[in-house]
């Protein structure tokens, strides 16, 4: 019975943020995950609008929800996010971690350009152009 109440606050949540409620959005997203703690898509909704105010708190709720996936596409997709909650709070070394396990499951999530972003932010300009280059050689787009 949670799962379906979880499915309602978490298609909510994407409406609230669509309309730009953000505050909103973040409470219906974090509903939606104390319902169903193995919801991956509401866990990374609430993380992602809680960014914003405190990415420290985003990283820990997506770092939780890591040890109970076994779904590779979305173990990848709580990574991806994971590293870009790290960027924006400025841990480039632990989203350089999250990235390059996200990396090495397959999904469809893109990363290149995320990784190429943090190479360039970090000063490993060189691996930012061989990261987009390789990208663009698998015909991925650079995502």
């Amino acid at each position: 019975m949670s799962a379906p109440v979880a499915r309602r606050y978490f298609v909510r949540g994407k409406a609230q943020l669509r309309a730009g409620e953000l505050d909103a959005a973040a409470q219906s997203f974090a509903a939606a995950v104390e319902l169903a703690p193995d919801f991956v898509e509401a866990r990374v909704g609430a993380a992602m609008t809680l960014a914003r105010s405190d990415p420290p708190r985003a990283a820990q709720l997506l770092r939780r929800g890591l040890p109970g996936v076994t779904r590779a596409s979305a173990r990848r997709l709580l990574l991806v996010a994971l590293g870009d909650v790290l960027t924006v709070g400025g841990d480039f070394p632990g989203a350089d971690e999250a990235y390059a396990e996200a990396a090495q499951l397959p999904g469809r999530h893109p990363l290149a350009t995320r990784l190429a972003r943090l190479q360039a932010k970090t000063g490993r300009y060189g691996d930012a152009f061989a990261t987009l280059a390789a990208a663009t050689a698998r015909g991925s787009g650079a995502g």
